[in-house]
């Protein structure tokens, strides 16, 4: 099959995103010999632009840059990413066109109409079941509204979900709809590092991240644990406010922020954390979570939307409900006290990860699809 993929963003803009797409791409083109094309933006970062292709899969996957080149949040970036992609997908002959988050519905919902591609999909996380968190934005409100009517309100041949969640509301709107989680690639964790009295939070510094509960929590566990570090790596809206508030607290000498890291590095830091902590109050799937069970670290996370459904309280982690820095706290210092139980949901989380949650496995279910929805066309 020839396969047109859209994803709204791409590197050096770091998420879970670009990796799912890249991923996925690379194991259905090894898997089933499939030809795929992925568009996505230009991105500009620091002023830099970027705008270079990308070839994977022995070339069976190409990545296209579309422009103009814009910082991620622009809004002229955001608008044209809507209509960019349309003179590729008319042109050529795709059997299947997959959108992936959020406005790349729109290029996936007008393909479907003016051309014979079947369209698939994928919702990685909706605000629609729980917007606590998500934006701070004053077009919030606008956002939201619009998210209703490309998630809900568009018709696609087929709609996949990353959680079990989303299913019951997406299925009042859409006939044809399965769950597809994230995968991890297993030998990229596989790398030798020892491991160090830091806990470690990695992803996107934004609003339903909670990172500001994390950093109240170590501030109420730093006295008992002299030589534990809190280790942050990413970037986001929150970095300057979560600076500040680890200054405020007198926790500059260890509370450290790396900021944006290498893909190469990030094995490392998940090897090296004695902890993983994701305090999130909304997830769709979270590729960080399986990063950590990939790289056999114990993790403590909030029982939210799209994490509790995944994760077995005290068996595969540890659970501890959102926006409640002092039963966060409680749980670390639980983690970090009992060696054993911690080393257990590492070692059990591993087991699952390796054996539920491969991109191969993600591949085939998701061919599955493809080959369902072309035949009955």
């Amino acid at each position: 099959m020839r396969i047109a993929m859209i994803q709204d963003d791409w590197w050096p803009r770091t998420g879970g995103g670009p990796v799912h797409v890249k991923e996925l791409a690379v194991a259905l083109a090894e898997q089933f010999g499939h030809t795929i094309d992925i568009y996505t933006r230009a991105l500009e970062k620091d002023g830099q632009p970027h705008t270079d292709t990308a070839t994977f899969a022995d070339g069976n996957v190409r990545v296209h840059r579309l422009k103009p080149s814009t910082e991620y949040w622009s809004p002229v970036g955001r608008v044209s990413s809507l209509a960019t992609p349309l003179p590729h997908l008319v042109t050529e002959e795709f059997d299947i066109v997959h959108g992936h988050t959020f406005l790349p519905a729109v290029p996936t919902r007008t393909a479907g109409a003016v051309t014979d591609a079947a369209t698939v999909f994928t919702v990685h996380g909706t605000a629609l079941t729980s917007g606590v968190g998500r934006d701070e934005s004053a077009l919030a409100h606008v956002k939201r509204r619009l998210e209703r009517l490309f998630v809900l309100n568009f018709d696609y041949d087929h709609v996949i979900s990353v959680n079990t969640e989303h299913l019951d509301l997406l299925g009042d709107h859409h006939t044809d709809l399965s769950c597809v989680p994230n995968g991890v690639n297993l030998e990229r964790f596989d790398v030798d590092v020892d491991r160090r009295d830091e806990i470690l939070f990695l992803g996107r510094l934004a609003p339903k991240k909670r990172v500001s509960d994390l950093i109240d929590a170590f501030d109420r566990l730093v006295d008992e644990y002299p030589e534990t570090d809190l280790v942050i790596v990413g970037t986001g809206p929150k970095s300057e406010e979560l600076k500040a508030q680890a200054n405020q607290l007198g926790l500059d000498n260890r509370v450290r922020f790396e900021g944006r890291v290498s893909d190469e590095a990030i094995p490392r830091y998940y090897r090296r954390a004695r902890l993983f902590v994701l305090p999130s109050v909304w997830e769709g799937h979270p590729l960080t979570l399986l990063e950590a069970w990939a790289a056999e670290v114990p993790v403590v996370t909030s029982d939210v939307e799209g994490i509790g459904e995944f994760v077995d309280h005290t068996e595969t982690g540890y659970l501890v409900p959102p926006e409640s820095p002092d039963k966060l706290a409680d749980a670390i210092r639980y983690a970090l006290s009992n060696s054993d139980e911690r080393d257990a949901w590492a070692a059990n989380a591993y087991e699952l990860v390796s054996n539920e949650y491969s991109w191969e496995g993600v591949a085939d279910r998701t061919n599955q699809i493809y080959e369902q929805i072309t035949s009955s066309r």
